[in-house]
């Protein structure tokens, strides 16, 4: 994935600014920050965003995240429209390398069958410049974990109410057209 030219949340980190053992991060978006990540993701309000992150070194000239965070956040249910607040606790560990180290995804044109290891190591991001964007990490993976149909616990559908002259029978049939068609042949 391309990094952002501006992402929302920025958290830079330098490869060089990262020592062999490794170095701790704890990070807490700003109000913009977190106004623009709601735009962003297109919900009523990020009330919070904050945690840590380990940043080591990998294969020399990349580097890993292991990170954790929580948020709290505010939806729409998909039902009433009303607000939906909710914790979003995730941890995750991403890799990267200079963008030249990472090979390129080539289809294979032949009718081979690909495995694929669910249990595999994801493969590395390519890097921003000199280091990675721990801001846009975090915002990724907030964006993954985010529910795509909020819903409040008390919200159920309810149909609108049919109006005194709308009996079933009054309603035209969808497949009228088609019945008259086929009597035709």
């Amino acid at each position: 994935m391309a990094p952002l030219a501006h992402p929302e949340f920025r958290l830079f980190v330098s490869a060089s600014d990262v020592p062999p053992t490794g170095k701790e991060v704890v990070f807490d978006a700003d109000e913009r920050a977190l106004k623009e990540l709601a735009k962003r993701f297109g919900i009523v309000e990020v009330v919070s965003l904050s945690g840590v992150a380990k940043v080591r070194p990998y294969r020399k000239t990349g580097l890993t995240i292991e990170g954790r965070f929580k948020a709290e956040v505010v939806q729409s249910c998909v039902v009433t429209l009303e607000p939906v607040h909710q914790t979003v606790e995730e941890s995750f560990t991403q890799r990267y390398l200079p963008e030249h180290m990472i090979a390129p995804d080539v289809p294979e044109m032949s009718e081979r069958e690909v495995e694929i290891d669910l249990e595999a190591e994801d493969a590395p991001e390519p890097m921003a410049g000199n280091g990675v964007e721990l801001g846009e990490a975090v915002a990724e993976r907030l964006a993954l974990a985010l529910d795509p149909y909020p819903r409040k616990p008390d919200a159920a559908f309810q149909p609108p109410a049919e109006e005194p002259g709308d009996a079933p029978e009054s309603k035209p049939n969808p497949f009228a057209a088609l019945e008259k068609l086929k009597k035709n042949y």
